[in-house]
């Protein structure tokens, strides 16, 4: 159209018209990095359901790239998944998923689709999946020690439950998160793959104008 003004890419006829193209723009890159750093963030939650296992539910360190408190084991998982990421190139697949966006969604022309809510509302589902499975075998073994110490007490009332008992949780969720390590790091493999795909399934709720 003639007299059209123009900025770059983007055409607009008002300026409400502009005002509502930046917003499907901020939206589309908002909802990518949200998925993004939901399945990042994932590590945090299984962090506190160990923490909360073993007895470090009250520790916590500060974050200073969140600004935040956040669970001691839970930042050291967030740490080997930063390792693992950039050591397989993750990096690299990000920056070619965002050269994609710009390619088959040129800026000016999103359009926003229902689907999009229900396609994050899936990944936030499946990142907390994710997040019990990683915290799992020390939720599993710190419930077992449970009903051994509960056995124990039965058979020798006179046992102090928390003298014995909290070191005793502490010590083999310790040695269990030890073990389990190597295990974290193969599994984010499944971390990263799941991130991806829900990264893409964002990607093919939003639309193209013409």
């Amino acid at each position: 159209m003639a007299g059209t003004p123009i900025v770059g890419n983007l055409a607009y006829g008002t300026l409400p018209e502009y005002v509502l193209l930046c917003i499907k723009e901020l939206m589309f890159g908002l909802s990518l990095g949200f998925v993004t750093t939901i399945f990042f963030n994932l590590v945090y939650s299984a962090g506190q359901m160990i923490d909360m296992q073993i007895g470090f539910g009250i520790v916590s360190v500060y974050d200073i790239q969140n600004s935040s408190q956040v669970p001691v084991i839970g930042n050291l998982l967030n740490i080997l998944l930063l390792i693992v990421f950039f050591s397989v190139n993750g990096h690299l697949k990000l920056v070619s998923i965002l050269y994609a966006t710009v390619e088959k969604v040129p800026v000016g022309h999103v359009q926003l689709s229902p689907d999009l809510v229900l396609a994050i509302l899936e990944a936030f589902s499946l990142s907390f999946v994710l997040a019990v499975m990683v915290a799992m075998p020390i939720i599993a073994s710190g419930m077992i020690l449970e009903v051994v110490m509960g056995v124990l007490i039965r058979s020798v009332p006179q046992m102090n439950m928390f003298v014995i008992g909290i070191p005793l949780k502490i010590a083999v969720g310790l040695v269990v998160l030890m073990a389990s390590i190597p295990v974290f790091v193969g599994f984010t493999d499944q971390i990263f793959s799941d991130m991806f795909r829900a990264v893409g399934r964002v990607f093919d709720t939003i639309g193209v104008l013409p």
